[in-house]
């Protein structure tokens, strides 16, 4: 769903659109050229529905990439970092660094997509009325706009996650009962309900009106049911994480002098103790981390001649973590960073470190106990 084509930033929000987005812009486009706005502005040459329907289509499609940056930026008020804005087939979708903490957030991110597009609605609406004895063409075109955006609003605030009205939902429940995790599974029970309404709304008038295009509403709801299955399974690992103590994710660290070699290494400790984490210390002080890639990275026969401290991983390069910090929290440092490990404080010395695998077991076990 994220990634694809990178177009740009917008406020300071990398922005994508996913091949996906293509199909969906003709067929959009087409639409609007050979039906939408020959119904509503008849009497026009050909060439000016086909100029429109683009048209139409641009300023619809920036209109749901402000609906995601409304999103956007009061999760960024909140400090909740926004990895990407991206276009695809069913919309847009901004993706959050991480899950938000308290219903109240929850509910102000969930609405404020909804209240751009209102404000667009009513924009491209009164800009319409006004032209409307100038330029009645382009102004029955941003009526059209318009009418799109309060659309995007009737159709994001059915309470169905992980639609907005769905996370207004699980605001609202959570805040009245205080279960985070029972709260999702009541708003995507709920968005999965929606899903089969669409499912079977489209089939219905696919098959009693002949309205093929009417299964676009059958795809967009087997992609609702999906997500609201998604999401349940995603807040379950969550809730999981979060109440799992960094201290089950750790690698504890057994310091080894940084004048050994990997063969001393590998003999003295490697082959008796198993382990594969090691904090290399110089004197007293500790100054980076071997890891498995680290004899991995240099041929068998140089094991000899290479001193740890010249394969070692530097301990300033590595994002450190308090070991009294929750398994979510070491997970969102490491997507903040980028880094593939994390090293753990305690009492401000490293004592060990928590690795991506170590993490992703947990979220195995999480889903499995689900």
């Amino acid at each position: 769903m994220f990634g694809g084509i990178r177009i740009g930033r917008l406020a300071g929000i990398p922005f994508f659109i996913n091949p996906s987005w293509f199909f969906v812009f003709a067929f959009v486009t087409f639409s609007l050229a050979t039906s939408s706005l020959p119904a509503w502005i008849p009497g026009e040459a050909d060439w000016v529905y086909w100029l429109l329907g683009p048209t139409v289509a641009i300023l619809f499609f920036g209109s749901l990439v402000a609906h995601e940056l409304g999103h956007s930026l009061v999760s960024k008020a909140y400090g909740i970092p926004v990895r990407a804005i991206t276009l695809h087939l069913f919309g847009g979708v901004a993706q959050l660094g991480r899950e938000v903490r308290r219903p109240r957030e929850e509910f102000w991110i969930a609405v404020a997509g909804p209240a751009v597009s209102v404000a667009l609605g009513a924009l491209f609406w009164g800009s319409g009325y006004l032209l409307g004895d100038f330029l009645p063409t382009v102004a029955n075109s941003l009526v059209i706009v318009g009418i799109l955006n309060v659309g995007v609003v009737v159709f994001n605030m059915v309470p169905g996650f992980p639609l907005d009205g769905g996370r207004v939902l699980r605001a609202a429940v959570w805040g009245a009962i205080g279960d985070y995790r029972r709260a999702t599974k009541v708003a995507s029970t709920a968005g999965r309900l929606v899903g089969l309404l669409l499912i079977f709304g489209g089939i219905y008038l696919a098959v009693t009106q002949g309205d093929i295009s009417s299964l676009w509403l059958t795809i967009m709801g087997f992609f609702l049911m999906s997500i609201a299955r998604q999401s349940y399974v995603q807040a379950v690992i969550q809730d999981t994480l979060q109440k799992t103590p960094l201290s089950e994710a750790q690698i504890r660290l057994i310091a080894v002098p940084g004048y050994l070699t990997l063969d001393e290494l590998y003999a003295g400790y490697i082959s008796t103790t198993g382990r594969q984490y090691y904090l290399v210390e110089v004197g007293e002080r500790a100054v980076g981390v071997i890891t498995p890639y680290a004899l991995a990275s240099v041929p068998r026969l140089l094991w000899g001649v290479t001193p740890l401290t010249s394969v070692m991983k530097p301990l300033e390069s590595i994002p450190e973590i308090s070991i009294a910090s929750s398994a979510v929290a070491a997970l969102n440092r490491m997507e903040d960073s980028g880094a593939e490990m994390l090293r753990t404080l305690e009492h401000g010395r490293t004592t060990g470190v928590v690795t991506r695998d170590q993490l992703l077991r947990l979220i195995m076990r999480a889903r499995a106990t689900r």
